[in-house]
Parts: structure tokens; C-alpha cells; sequence
């Protein structure tokens, strides 16, 4: 890590962290945590599905039907009953997944009276807020403008991208040369031309150092790195939604998880309050027994149990993923509890910086920046034009800029400066992926970034990640609880039915 004074990002100074040490899991505790999500749901319901098999070949006094399948009522209540937890267990999971898609999708509003007759996922929605919170926490706070810029060297310039500038300055030549004396650059030997080029070569070394410094003084007016990635964001709302998914990926498959585990050891509570309410005496309820709480209470615990279960899960999954910050290394060294998303920081890192320097701010994106405004062109050019004509003035003989106006008219020298410029301009885009792969080399955004993140101490980067999503968890947490209220109204008709 090379730092410049006067150029420092704001955590400069901070990126020190280092992550504790955790000892990996013997094979066999590592094979089950791996797959004991799915150890979970073969257990509970493969266990339930047997256990009704089995009670039902037990009480095989079939005195009513369940779906057109002859049972016990008994057996019958009893598939009501087990099913309770099950249904909450897929609830849960449902409508933790339901929730994260209607963070994303749909892209585009569908519906109409836009916004309000309809639905449009949440981050392209906010698509400018989101973006420029994420760039915020970036551009200027893990890396300057001034800083990337700083890290252009005359040495490492001249040697990595020698081929390209020596052929544009050729070519360059050669055009001039042909438009304006072609006879007599027929008649040249090929040793001056070869002079010539050369001569020009050292020329433009000399005005490399001035260029490079007028940038490092005008960058910020030049080109607004930050604004630059949030106006593609916002014109590629896809890409937007792709960079929130792929970065949080695992963290969103945690939250279904713990959720539908949660949603479980909840059903199992909603059924053992079911059957305290009815406590063997279903189906007793006409005349003026149905205004009795055992008739009615299922009504009122399965939908407010609902509600509770899909706020509940859905913050405790949101909570789990930041929560707790510091790292608290238990059993040994072999468990750390912290938040998933923090414990994968080394990891997130690597994939934010990625994302960062292929979509937002590499070199490509740089320049297509700088051509498509107008306004950051012109003062491109400015600069541009101002140390071409210096360096020409500079490389002509005073003889020449003394007997070019008298033989071939006033004008001549600005007209040549301006036909330089345009040559100049017209050959270096055939080199352009020479010259990206340069900058993107020597502006190592991505491994910077990389860096300075996953060197953050855990507090700053929870507090840099976190608040992009905070506004708006209450959205899903709202939905989960509308959702669970929807599902246990449906569970008691079913139940009661």
C-alpha cells in the first residue's frame, strides 16, 4: 500500500485488521455442517411422514375419510396436528424467499397508476438511492480520484505502452507528412524519417510530466469517478440488482434457512397450543357452544401466531447476518459467532472489488465517461490541446515558424498544431485496449480495493455495508408479517374444516 499526502481517503490509516484464526472442523463435524440444512428437512419430514404412516396401519379403524382416503378420526386429527409445524416450516421458507425476490423483482414497475397500483422491486426502485449509497461508501472513503491518478508512472507509462505510442506518433507523421510535403517526404531517407519519430518520441517524454500534473490538478472537474458509477447503475438497473445478489448470495440463502428452522420449532408451539384449545372435542361446536373461545380462539392464535412467526424470522435472519460485529471464537477456536456476512469479510471483499472494477470503474468505463460528456470531452481536450501546441512550439525550428507563414500563408502554424491533434486523436482509439489494460494495471483498483476492505476492523465495515440495506428492511419484515397473518387465516379454515 503506497499513500500520497493530500490525497488520503477517508479510513485511510485504518486498514489493519486482522481476522482471527479459526481452527477447521474434524472431517465429519465438517461434512454435517455442510449439508445440515438438508439432514433438517429429511429428518422432520421424512420422520413425520412415517410416523403417520405408521399410526395409520395402527388405528386401522377407518370410520371416516380424509381427502377420500378411508382413516381413523383419530388418525385424521392427528394428520391435522402434525401438519401444523410443516406448514409453518414451508411457510416460513416461502415467504423469506418471496420477500428477497420482491427486494429485486420485478426490474421494471408492473401494474398501473405507477407507483401505486403494482409492485417494482425494491432496489430498482431506489435504484439512485441504492446507488449512490453504495458508491459513497467507496469512492472517496476507501479510495481518492487524486490517488488513482498519482499512481501513473513516466517510466512504467513509456516502457509497458512503447508499441502503441510509437506507432501513432509514426502514423501521425506520415499522414502529416503526406498531406502537407509529400514529395518531399518521398524523397526523405528512411534513416531521418526514422530520426524524426525518434525526435518525436523524446518529445513527447518531456511533455508527459506537465500533462500528468495539469490532470492531478484538475481531475476532480475533470471526471466525477463517484457520479460516473452511479449514473451507470441507474441507467442499468439489471446490473444494480445482479451486484446486490451475487454479493449477498450465501447471506440470502442463510436468512430461507434459519428461517424455515425457526418456522418449524414455531409450528410446533401453534400446534401444541391447537391442541390445548380443542383438547379431543373437535366438531363440537353448534347451537350455542360455537361462541365459545375453543370454537372461535383458533381464528385468533393461528393468524397472530402467523404474524409473529413471519416478522419474527424474517428479523431474526436479517439480524443474524450483521449481528453479533465483533468475532467471538467459542469451542475451542473451532466456532466463530459473528454476523455470516462479517465472517465472510476476506471473502465479500474480493467479490465487491471484482464486481467494482468490471462494471463501475476500470479504465473502459473511464473513457467511455470522458467521451460521452460533452462538457468532461472539452476540458479533456483543453488540457490536451494547450500541451500539444507548447510541445510543437517547443519542437519546431524559429527559422521554420518565421518562413512557413510567408510561403505557404498566415495560419499555417495553428493549422498544423490543429492537423496533429486530429491525427493524434484518429489513431490512438486503435490502440484503446492497450492503453485500458495499462491503466487497470497501474491503477490496481481492484486488488486496493480488495484489500483495504477485508483490512477493515469489522465495526467499520458493517458500518459502511449495513446502512445500504437498513432503510428499507422494515419492507420485508412488514411482508413477512402480512404473509404469516394470510397463511395461519388459512391454516385455522383447514384445520376447522
Amino acid at each position: 500500500e503506497v499513500q500520497h499526502g493530500g490525497s488520503l481517503p477517508a479510513l485511510a490509516n485504518q486498514f489493519n485488521y486482522e481476522p482471527p484464526t479459526v481452527r477447521p472442523l474434524p472431517p465429519c463435524l465438517a461434512w454435517i455442517r455442510k449439508r445440515i440444512f438438508k439432514i433438517f428437512l429429511v429428518t422432520v419430514f421424512g420422520g413425520a411422514i412415517s410416523f403417520l404412516i405408521i399410526m395409520y396401519f395402527v388405528l386401522n379403524d377407518h370410520d371416516t375419510k380424509f381427502l377420500f382416503l378411508p382413516c381413523n378420526h383419530r388418525w385424521k386429527d392427528l394428520f391435522k396436528y402434525v401438519t401444523i409445524p410443516l406448514v409453518s416450516t414451508i411457510f416460513t421458507w416461502w415467504h423469506v424467499w418471496l420477500g428477497i425476490q420482491m427486494c429485486f423483482y420485478p426490474v421494471q414497475f408492473i401494474g398501473c397508476c405507477e407507483p401505486y397500483l403494482g409492485w417494482q422491486g425494491i432496489v430498482p426502485r431506489r435504484a439512485h438511492i441504492m446507488a449512490t449509497r453504495s458508491c459513497d461508501i467507496m469512492i472517496g472513503t476507501l479510495i481518492t480520484v487524486e490517488e488513482i491518478i498519482e499512481r501513473i508512472n513516466e517510466e512504467d507509462f513509456f516502457s509497458s505502452l512503447e508499441r502503441p505510442l510509437t506507432e501513432t506518433s509514426a502514423a501521425v507523421i506520415d499522414n502529416l507528412a503526406r498531406r502537407h510535403c509529400p514529395d518531399l517526404w518521398a524523397r526523405l531517407p528512411e534513416v531521418v524519417k526514422t530520426e524524426l519519430r525518434t525526435k518525436v518520441m523524446e518529445q513527447s517524454r518531456v511533455m508527459f510530466g506537465p500533462v500528468i500534473e495539469d490532470l492531478k490538478t484538475n481531475i476532480n472537474r475533470i471526471i466525477d469517478i463517484k457520479q460516473m458509477a452511479i449514473d451507470i447503475l441507474v441507467e442499468n438497473k439489471p446490473l444494480l440488482v445482479k451486484m446486490f445478489l451475487q454479493i449477498g448470495q450465501r447471506e440470502f440463502v442463510f436468512i430461507q434457512h434459519v428461517s424455515a428452522v425457526m418456522g418449524f420449532f414455531l409450528g410446533a408451539l401453534q400446534m401444541t397450543f391447537w391442541i390445548i384449545l380443542n383438547h379431543g372435542e373437535e366438531g363440537h361446536c353448534q347451537g350455542a357452544a360455537r361462541h365459545s373461545f375453543r370454537c372461535w380462539g383458533g381464528f385468533v392464535i393461528l393468524p397472530v401466531s402467523g404474524l409473529i412467526i413471519g416478522y419474527f424470522t424474517n428479523w431474526l435472519g436479517i439480524t443474524m447476518i450483521f449481528r453479533p460485529v465483533e468475532p467471538k471464537i467459542v469451542c475451542g477456536g473451532y466456532v466463530n459467532l459473528q454476523g455470516v456476512f462479517l465472517k465472510r469479510q476476506q471473502q465479500v471483499s474480493a467479490e465487491l472489488a471484482k464486481m467494482i472494477c468490471t462494471h463501475l470503474v476500470r479504465a473502459g468505463k473511464m473513457l467511455e465517461y470522458v467521451v460521452k460528456k460533452d462538457d468532461v470531452l472539452n476540458k479533456v481536450m483543453t488540457i490536451y490541446e494547450g500541451h500539444i501546441k507548447e510541445a510543437v512550439d517547443t519542437f519546431l525550428p524559429g527559422s521554420f515558424k518565421v518562413l512557413a507563414p510567408r510561403i505557404y500563408g498566415d495560419g499555417t502554424i495553428d493549422k498544423f498544431k490543429k492537423d496533429i491533434i486530429d491525427e493524434t486523436l484518429a489513431e490512438l482509439p486503435k490502440h484503446s485496449t492497450e492503453i485500458e489494460n495499462y491503466m487497470d494495471r497501474a491503477f490496481a483498483l481492484q486488488e486496493t480495493l480488495a484489500y483495504r476492505l477485508s483490512r477493515l476492523h469489522p465495526a467499520r465495515f458493517e458500518g459502511m455495508l449495513h446502512p445500504v440495506f437498513q432503510e428499507d428492511e422494515w419492507m420485508v419484515l412488514l411482508l413477512g408479517g402480512v404473509l404469516g397473518v394470510l397463511v395461519g387465516a388459512l391454516q385455522a379454515f383447514a384445520l376447522g374444516s
